[in-house]
């Protein structure tokens, strides 16, 4: 898929003759997760800046992006793959939204085309914690008949208002005709829920009908309905910053459109289809084409260039403030993408952003079924190959612990530590290592001194020596190590300055002058090396993890003491294991 840039005015740099806005130079898209049956929305909880859930289609789960990790597909969030039907391309497994209230109100909703008859099924289940939702006990809120197979819409959102939206396209089949639809069209039909916007409110007893909904007391339409004539809502998203929503509505033959609604709108809309095709009146009956009670949609393109809209989200992340208000769209048939801003509800500043988000290293975006978005408010691209990926800036300012997320938004949302306040990450500032804690006297009358070289890193796997000099030539020592801190306990007639966990290295001759004994040994071990196994061994995870503080300690032999006191001690060492 690909999304879509910048900003205000172009500062024209010429790129393949084209003028771009200089804003734009500051995106690009990178893949995220890939490996994916179908993805076609990726949602995030409110507060949880953690995870991605995405909703694999045909194969009826929802997968969690963790930390920038896939989980295994082996432990899904929600696996209802017994539940759907996905015969047709527009089936399946089709959206999610959780509650706004979440994690306090514990519960996602879901819309799929069930097994059986293909109809339309929204519904609830429990989440019991962020990586899980259990599939017993869950709540049907709608079940709503398709007599087609295409055309089903699928996504859910809840608006600012708290009640859940639902897209629910015409039923299928041709110009809204057939079996199944009403005369003059389901889309204008107001005994039907097909070819509507619909809003409900899951807090309420069923049929969860909100007050305030347009046509509540209408006899000629039916309550649930928000907006009418629409032909297949597949995607719409809000301005998190402003409460717009924004809806792509999938075209017939010719024109493919983005309806828009301003914040606080009433509801009641009639977009039109099916006498209407974008801005073409279609000659078909069920409304009077151009009539003063039609919404006009805000953009339109024709099937010259693609054949299914992709409706997106508009940005309002940290990372790229130059995008900002920026609404980015796609082509699912075309692979291209677009962005624009509204202001004072006409469309501005449209680019086609398809080559700038081209991700590049022989890799591409394709089939954009969806976009999404994650807490931060950044942006993400499904492409129903796979595949997932992300916009983010050509350069952070900084990006320490390589999350492609910027420093600056992990602060500011208060999910990375800053104790010593200075803005930087706690996990990427390494403090220099520190000496502590008395060594022992050995049996020449030497004090055996720990010290350290190099950079102690979570991906280096080399280059960070501990060293302790000083000590017995010709026996053999090891370094203490734990990562609960220091400690000052009597130990073999000296002091254990490694707290409990104390775990050991292996063993190392300390070499120097031959026999008799003197202080010309030398104890070094790369510990960045222990770590990752290179010293025999597996990985070991403690020592890989940046921001963790480590405690060491040299101990070895010294046959001039009698048991149990027969060992040289060093002083502690204190470090931290940057990324």
């Amino acid at each position: 898929m690909k999304t879509v840039l910048r900003t205000l005015l172009c500062t024209a740099a010429v790129t393949l003759g084209l003028l771009i806005p200089a804003a734009q130079a500051q995106v690009k898209t990178v893949r995220v997760a890939s490996g994916l049956s179908a993805p076609v929305a990726a949602v995030s909880a409110p507060g949880d800046f953690e995870r991605l859930y995405i909703v694999e289609q045909t194969a009826g789960r929802i997968r969690v992006l963790k930390n920038g990790v896939l989980q295994p597909v082996g432990s899904p969030f929600l696996n209802i793959f017994a539940k759907i039907t996905a015969a047709g391309q527009e089936q399946g497994l089709l959206g999610m939204a959780f509650h706004p209230l979440y994690p306090a109100a514990p519960y996602i909703f879901v819309n799929y085309t069930r097994t059986g008859d293909g109809a339309t099924v929204i519904e609830r289940y429990t989440v019991t914690n962020p990586d899980t939702a259990t599939t017993t006990g869950s709540v049907p809120l709608k079940t709503i008949g398709q007599p087609q197979s295409n055309h089903n819409g699928g996504c859910l959102q809840f608006g600012p208002d708290g009640y859940l939206y639902v897209g629910m396209g015409d039923g299928g089949n041709f110009n809204d005709t057939g079996t199944g639809h009403a005369v003059g069209g389901n889309a204008q039909s107001g005994t039907t829920l097909l070819g509507k916007m619909l809003r409900l409110d899951v807090d309420a007893p069923p049929n969860y009908i909100p007050a305030s909904n347009p046509f509540v007391g209408d006899p000629n339409v039916l309550d649930e309905v928000w907006a009418m004539g629409v032909r297949n809502p597949w995607r719409f998203s809000f301005d998190k910053a402003t409460g717009d929503m924004y809806i792509g509505d999938v075209g017939q033959d010719a024109v493919e459109e983005i309806d828009f609604e301003p914040a606080g709108f009433a509801g009641g809309a009639n977009y039109g289809w099916r006498c209407m095709e974008g801005l073409n009146c279609t000659g078909l009956s069920g409304c009077t084409c151009n009539a003063p009670t039609l919404t006009l949609p805000v953009h339109t393109y024709t099937h010259g260039s693609g054949c299914s809209v992709t409706g997106g989200h508009v940005y309002r992340g940290c990372a790229i403030p130059a995008i900002a208000g920026r609404y980015y769209f796609a082509d699912y048939c075309a692979n291209t993408i677009w962005s624009f801003k509204i202001v004072g509800g006409a469309v501005t500043s449209f680019q086609n952003d398809t080559a700038l988000l081209a991700p590049g290293g022989g890799l591409s975006i394709g089939a954009i079924s969806s976009f999404g978005e994650d807490q931060f408010g950044e942006v993400y691209i499904c492409d129903r190959g796979g595949e997932v990926f992300k916009l983010v800036p050509t350069s952070f300012v900084s990006d320490c612990n390589g999350n492609n997320i910027e420093d600056s938004c992990e602060l500011a949302a208060g999910i990375a530590p800053d104790v010593n306040g200075n803005g930087i990450i706690d996990s990427c500032e390494c403090t220099p290592p520190s000496i502590y804690c008395s060594p022992k006297f050995n049996s020449e009358f030497c004090l055996p001194m720990i010290t350290s070289t190099g950079i102690a890193s979570a991906t280096a796997g080399s280059g960070f020596v501990v060293s302790c000099v000083d000590v017995l030539n010709n026996k053999s020592g090891l370094l203490f190590y734990g990562v609960n801190g220091q400690f000052g306990a009597p130990f073999q007639g000296g002091t254990l300055c490694v707290a409990p966990q104390v775990k050991r290295t292996p063993a190392v001759n300390s070499g120097g002058n031959p026999p008799p004994n003197d202080c010309s040994g030398v104890f070094a071990m790369d510990m960045n090396l222990f770590a990752v196994g290179g010293l025999g061994g597996t990985p070991l995870a403690e020592l890989t993890v940046p921001g963790t503080v480590v405690n060491c300690q040299w101990w070895g032999r010294d046959p001039g003491f009698p048991a149990p006191d027969n060992t040289q001690l060093s002083g502690g060492l204190e470090y931290q294991i940057c990324p």
